[in-house]
């Protein structure tokens, strides 16, 4: 069965995951599991220390090393074990969610990757243990995780509020309608209400794209409005999602036209940093 995946790292956002992996877990009424990544250190060769110190106090340093690491990787693991295990309390406490954790060593994305076949959706953390809360940067995972899967992932921000509406950034193209089509067929967002944004020059070709799309959604009982704006993409979307008081935003990542550069290198940050509400990514 697809799993909703929770990826969690003891940094501040760890709850707020938790939160919006429980809503998708509910909505989509499959189970949750919690997943916490050990990167696996990159092996650096070691210094040549034999001109400044004798060589059997350099084996007896190297012998060091190695014993310091075997106990920095033991310490690493029994804190994943304390996360996985506060975080499934919270969730039970909060939501009457049980849930099960687990661990893998090794990247983010290299996990994320082996286990795409078993994820319904994939929840992140807007930012990760090397990012502050508050900064001016995301999770540096966040970007190659979207760019290797074709699941959907959520970016989630802090504080968790219950979704009652969102915006779709829509531009008439394949991955844009396919964007469409996989909302309506999903209960995910069934009984929130939709807002359908085009950024860019009106023409009668977006105007019928937009109808059929607003036509989809409301034959699935969404109710739905739709707008054209002008601007850069990323700051015209974020305005209208601020000034509607929208609780989340879909794309269909990696589409043609302007929602493809909006979506590779450095706007896709951009969207990401500027968004208070989560993001959410479809392939």
């Amino acid at each position: 069965m697809s799993k909703i995946i929770a990826c969690i790292d003891g940094s501040p956002g760890t709850h707020t995951v938790c939160d919006y992996a429980a809503w998708f877990s509910h909505k989509l009424n499959a189970p949750l599991e919690l997943l916490h990544v050990i990167d696996s250190p990159k092996a650096q060769a070691p210094q040549d220390l034999s001109g400044a110190i004798g060589f059997g106090s350099r084996e007896t340093l190297l012998q060091e090393l190695v014993e310091l690491e075997e106990r920095k990787g033991k310490i690493e693991i029994k804190h994943g074990k304390v996360l996985l295990e506060e975080a499934g309390k919270y969730l039970l406490h909060k939501f009457n969610l049980k849930t099960h954790g687990f661990q893998r060593h090794g990247s983010l994305l290299e996990t994320v990757v082996v286990l795409e076949e078993d994820i319904r959706v994939l929840v992140m953390g807007k930012h990760g243990t090397q990012t502050e809360l508050r900064s001016d940067k995301i999770g540096t995972q966040i970007e190659n995780v979207v760019r290797a899967i074709y699941k959907p992932v959520l970016i989630a921000t802090s504080p968790f509020q219950t979704p009652q509406s969102f915006l779709v950034a829509f531009d008439g193209s394949p991955t844009a309608r396919k964007c469409i089509e996989q909302i309506a067929s999903s209960p995910l967002l069934k009984g929130l209400t939709a807002y359908l944004v085009y950024v860019g020059q009106p023409s009668q070709e977006i105007q019928n794209q937009l109808s059929w799309a607003k036509e989809q959604l409301e034959s699935q009982d969404f109710t739905v409005t739709t707008n054209t704006l002008d601007g850069e993409v990323d700051k015209s979307i974020m305005s209208y999602a601020a000034l509607h008081q929208i609780d989340l935003v879909v794309v269909g990542a990696y589409g043609h036209s302007k929602i493809r550069q909006f979506f590779i290198g450095s706007t896709t940050t951009r969207l990401i940093t500027r968004s208070t509400k989560p993001v959410l990514l479809l392939r």
